[in-house]
């Protein structure tokens, strides 16, 4: 049965209105935004202002969409977002609140945080390093070696789920791209290398029956660094 929803932008104004009073901007980011209607997609939004609690993030449902809600006060939005960027590769805060929509800006802050975050954005970030390199080759010719192997069929699946993002991740650092969580990792990849992302997604799908196609294209991936990996010192992981 279709849940019911009021449309979500009065939805959303009616929330930060409420409970949010004092905010100086706010974006919101999500499918439902962008005009696609898919039954379970939830909407995030980006609250900035002097609020009490920030930084939190918080998941609600009101009038009929799940909503999770990452309150910050302008500095504690930066500084997290630079840090995931500088130390993990992650932009998540930064991709919703530059592409997102605007929902409000009171005073000027959600334009002054949407310029230093989309230079943070296009700066991009730094290139793998060697240590990263052979952890990677690592962890990856290990996922090889865990499905080389018959084995119940629970432990294939988790083993490759966990080869399959290695190997995203690691295309994503070699050219300099940022990485992602969850389905968005796949996005990235797609903008990095679609024909690639495509044959990992339709390898993945067969790796129950056959796990040959995600280890030919873990392969495919180490070959131009060296190959597969094992023997030497690896950062703990």
């Amino acid at each position: 049965m279709q849940r019911t929803r009021n449309p979500w932008r009065p939805t959303v104004l009616q929330l930060l209105n409420g409970r949010y009073e004092g905010a100086s901007a706010a974006v919101a980011y999500g499918s439902p935004v962008r005009g696609e209607d898919l039954e379970y997609a939830d909407i995030d939004l980006i609250v900035v202002g002097d609020l009490d609690g920030a930084p939190l993030s918080e998941s609600i449902i009101f009038g009929g969409w799940p909503m999770e809600i990452h309150v910050h006060t302008p500095a504690t939005l930066w500084e997290v977002s630079e840090r995931r960027a500088r130390t993990e590769r992650i932009t998540r805060l930064p991709h919703m609140f530059t592409i997102g929509e605007m929902v409000f800006d009171r005073d000027g802050t959600g334009g002054n945080l949407k310029s230093r975050l989309t230079d943070l954005m296009v700066k991009g970030p730094a290139p793998m390093n060697d240590s990263e390199l052979v952890l990677y080759r690592h962890r990856i010719s290990d996922g090889i070696a865990d499905l080389s192997d018959p084995r119940p069929l629970g432990e294939v699946m988790f083993s490759s789920a966990k080869l399959a993002r290695s190997i995203a991740e690691f295309v994503l650092a070699r050219n300099k791209h940022w990485l992602s969580t969850g389905k968005a990792l796949h996005r990235n990849l797609r903008q990095v290398e679609p024909e690639l992302a495509e044959r990992l997604a339709e390898a993945w799908s067969q790796v129950g029956t056959d796990p040959k196609p995600l280890i030919a294209v873990a392969d495919e991936v180490l070959e131009p660094v060296g190959g597969r990996l094992f023997e030497g010192a690896t950062p703990g992981y």
